[in-house]
């Protein structure tokens, strides 16, 4: 499995993210919803046959994610986006037959972005878009969304924006910051998160915003 390299262009301050230690470092890895992560840890955990899961035929749960760049001192070779879902309940899952862990499944979906302005593009997601069943014949499985996620790229270097729930009900949503230094790194192929706090680089005013936030659609 080919490993996930951190952003190394932020540098420490109080207040900050920091990779200092291996711990710091897992936590991260864990805590990103990078597009198809949750799917990659569940494939690695364990030989559970999976479920064929369901899309809600009639979901109501409308919002509209907006996702908006500024200042990125270029263009982008490709812009996505992605909803992340899990299942909420373990008793609905059965143990898995080697190692006895019960391991919730997860579903990735992509989202169609479509451009609103200089910069900003929107898209619409569903909550409840995960049918609730009973794929394990133990009850029924309950859905829940974990993240949305933004995802640019510029060459190998992926710029990744994460906003997970309950984050994702809050107005604001999240806004994180990206050197201009690894924009032009584009040769390093880094799954680069960021940072929340703009003073965590060494040159501030080098730097460029990716903002992620949801809304309730209007009925």
């Amino acid at each position: 499995m080919n490993s996930i390299r951190i952003n190394r262009f932020a540098r420490f301050v109080p207040g900050a993210f920091t990779w200092a230690t291996p711990a710091r470092v897992a936590r991260k890895i864990v805590q990103v919803a990078v597009p198809g992560l949750f799917l990659l840890l569940t494939a690695c955990g364990g030989n559970m046959e999976e479920p064929k899961i369901e899309l809600n035929p009639h979901p109501a749960m409308h919002y509209v994610v907006t996702i908006a760049f500024n200042g990125a001192p270029g263009a982008f070779d490709t812009i996505k986006a992605s909803a992340q879902y899990e299942v909420t309940n373990r008793d609905c899952v059965p143990e898995q037959p080697i190692s006895g862990a019960t391991i919730l499944p997860s579903k990735q979906l992509w989202l169609d972005l479509h451009r609103v302005n200089e910069g900003v593009y929107e898209t619409d997601l569903y909550i409840d878009q995960i049918k609730d069943e009973n794929y394990f014949s133990k009850g029924l499985c309950r859905w829940s969304l974990v993240a949305v996620s933004a995802k640019a790229s510029h060459g190998r270097m992926q710029f990744v924006t994460p906003l997970f729930v309950p984050r994702f009900f809050e107005e604001r949503g999240i806004t994180n910051y990206f050197s201009f230094a690894s924009y032009n790194d584009a040769n390093t192929a880094l799954l680069n998160t960021g940072n929340e706090n703009r003073a965590a680089y060494p040159h501030p005013s080098e730097t460029f915003s990716v903002q992620v936030s949801a809304r309730e659609a209007r009925r």
